[in-house]
């Protein structure tokens, strides 16, 4: 019984809304008291003058639409109240600035723009002014201020001013003695490799692989190349990775880690060249060193055996004291040297004597 009744009822339910819903339209609908030709503010209601809009009646009046001034075609409203239609009003909205020069001639809180941005100096309206005097188009927390980049944030709460990528802390950071970044300028932007918004000279990680630029450098890899690093540079393949300890998956790593263990021949050969490469070149120094100081000692030691004068001796005796100064033959030597000078002094002044 209940499925035989349940259509019916449905129906009437149905048919009883959309009548509902048919008388509330129509008691919306506003109501000629006579009717007419009129078409602008309501459709077929009474126009004396003709000129489409409506005779005001019980149910219409002017605030809602109706014409101001029924008999006289070429006026239809009157904005300020003052008794002068728009037309004929020289002030149509009565704030006692001429609509020839009034940018806003209907709305009386505003009516210039000294900036001409498109927001008004009067203040406490929607499109009041917040920069007056300077032209821009900021919509957001300040109204009609300068706005380079185009993004409706004033420049003074943009942190990108100039739209650039590059943060303006990070433009200034980035300039020098020499080179100058201007935040406020798209042209004017520091070199950002990786586009990171970091520019270069304070980007530690210069093309984005993970690999810190000190590092790369170290090894002799290229630190704008973000497809090389000091694993790959071998052979184009991999030839590295890090060990974070223990044993299991996350054990082992090729991603840049300073805390894991290395094994790679990136670091292998780094400690190679570093260690002793540089040790071992300077061996060929060290040795040229010896030789050239031991050569000067051996040509001291010949001079003073072969002096055959006294003033010789004391000649010889300066010249080794400059070298021994100099560091051009050994302190020992020297010793040696003088020792071997004063006894040759000895014996020419022992001759000396027994001549005398």
């Amino acid at each position: 019984m209940m499925v035989k009744w349940t259509y019916p009822v449905l129906f009437v339910v149905l048919l009883s809304m959309c009548s509902s819903l048919v008388l509330a339209e129509e008691s919306n609908e506003i109501i000629c008291e006579t009717e007419g030709t009129s078409t602008q503010d309501r459709e077929g209601c009474l126009d004396s003058d003709g000129d489409g809009w409506s005779d005001p009646d019980g149910n219409w009046n002017e605030s809602m639409g109706a014409d101001a001034f029924p008999n006289n075609a070429s006026e239809h409203r009157d904005l300020d109240g003052d008794g002068l239609g728009d037309v004929e009003d020289p002030d149509m909205d009565g704030d006692s600035v001429v609509d020839e020069t009034d940018l806003w001639p209907e709305d009386p809180v505003i009516w210039s723009d000294t900036d001409g941005d498109g927001y008004a100096d009067q203040g406490f309206h929607r499109l009041s002014d917040n920069c007056p005097f300077t032209y821009g188009k900021s919509r957001i927390r300040l109204v009609g201020c300068s706005d380079i980049d185009g993004d409706f944030m004033p420049d003074e709460y943009d942190d990108d001013a100039d739209g650039d990528g590059i943060r303006n802390e990070m433009e200034r950071s980035a300039s020098s003695g020499t080179i100058l970044y201007d935040p406020f300028n798209a042209n004017s932007t520091p070199l950002d490799s990786d586009e990171d918004t970091i520019p270069d000279v304070l980007d530690t990680d210069n093309d984005n692989d993970g690999w810190p630029d000190d590092v790369e450098i170290d090894r002799g890899s290229d630190r704008f190349d973000g497809q090389e690093n000091p694993f790959n540079m071998y052979l184009g393949v991999n030839t590295g990775i890090f060990y974070a300890g223990g044993i299991g998956a996350g054990s082992f790593s090729m991603e840049y880690d300073p805390d894991h263990t290395e094994f790679s021949i990136s670091v292998v050969s780094e400690i190679v060249f570093e260690e002793l490469v540089i040790p071992l070149l300077l061996i060929p120094i060290y040795l040229g060193l010896y030789f050239s100081r031991r050569n000067e000692y051996r040509r001291c030691l010949e001079s003073i055996e072969s002096a055959t004068t006294l003033a010789e001796m004391n000649e010889l005796e300066t010249i080794v004291n400059a070298l021994v100064k100099d560091r051009k033959i050994r302190v020992y030597h020297g010793l040696v040297l003088r020792n071997a000078i004063e006894a040759g002094e000895d014996k020419f002044t022992q001759v000396l004597t027994e001549e005398e």
